[in-house]
């Protein structure tokens, strides 16, 4: 006889583990709570619901009865939910198969608290049908493709208006004193040069008028 492997036997127990679940919460329906609240549940496979009980943050207990496929919507008789601080259990006798997130829903409206993967989100009801969470997914995508339009449009813009660098001069009043004092010798000399050239010019017809007269004196 073969031996059965610890592998085998945790196939065994998974395949028989129920995947019953809380799936969607209505805690404050539109107009009075009172026999409208409603606690819905998922199953793929048959479930009999003998054993069961839903318990609430209160510790107030539902026993529960009868059997379903898929989805199960248990409407509530009277107000059981609080619409802050609430949180839904579901027991098989003393044993806790699932909870919910603690939720809070003031809007008195038609959304509910749904499970989606492993969080729980606030959308419009879907009661007896699958939670919308895949609009979640759409909605964000949309917004981070948003996002980088937007980014990419503003880098797009800045690099257009971005203005071109100009190199900057600055000037101290020692450098200012300076270029000025440059320009007043360069005045000077050009004053100086020139009472130079006037004086050798001077010394220039001196001479040549003096030999003039020299040789006039000779003849």
């Amino acid at each position: 006889m073969k031996r059965i492997t610890p592998l085998l036997i945790l196939i065994i127990l998974l395949a028989n583990v129920s995947a019953l679940r809380i799936n969607e919460v209505e805690s404050n329906p539109s107009g009075a709570d009172s026999g409208s609240e409603w606690i819905e549940l998922y199953d793929r496979e048959d479930v009999d619901l003998n054993g069961y009980k839903l318990v609430n943050n209160d510790g107030d207990e539902i026993e529960m009865s009868g059997s379903f496929s898929k989805y199960y919507v248990y409407n509530l008789e009277k107000q059981w939910l609080d619409n802050t601080d609430e949180k839904v259990f579901l027991y098989n006798g003393g044993e806790l198969v699932d909870e919910t997130d603690l939720i809070d829903d003031g809007e008195n409206d038609d959304k509910t608290w749904q499970l989606c993967g492993k969080d729980w989100k606030f959308y419009e009801d879907t009661k007896d049908g699958k939670n919308d969470c895949k609009k979640e997914d759409e909605d964000e995508t949309e917004i981070e493709l948003a996002n980088g339009i937007i980014e990419e449009n503003s880098v797009e813009k800045e690099t257009k208006t971005a203005p071109l660098e100009m190199q900057i001069i600055s000037l101290s009043a020692k450098d200012i004193k300076s270029e000025n004092d440059k320009k007043s010798l360069d005045k000077s000399d050009l004053a100086l040069y020139g009472f130079g050239g006037f004086c050798i010019l001077l010394v220039v017809l001196f001479v040549i008028r003096k030999r003039k007269y020299k040789n006039e004196f000779e003849d």
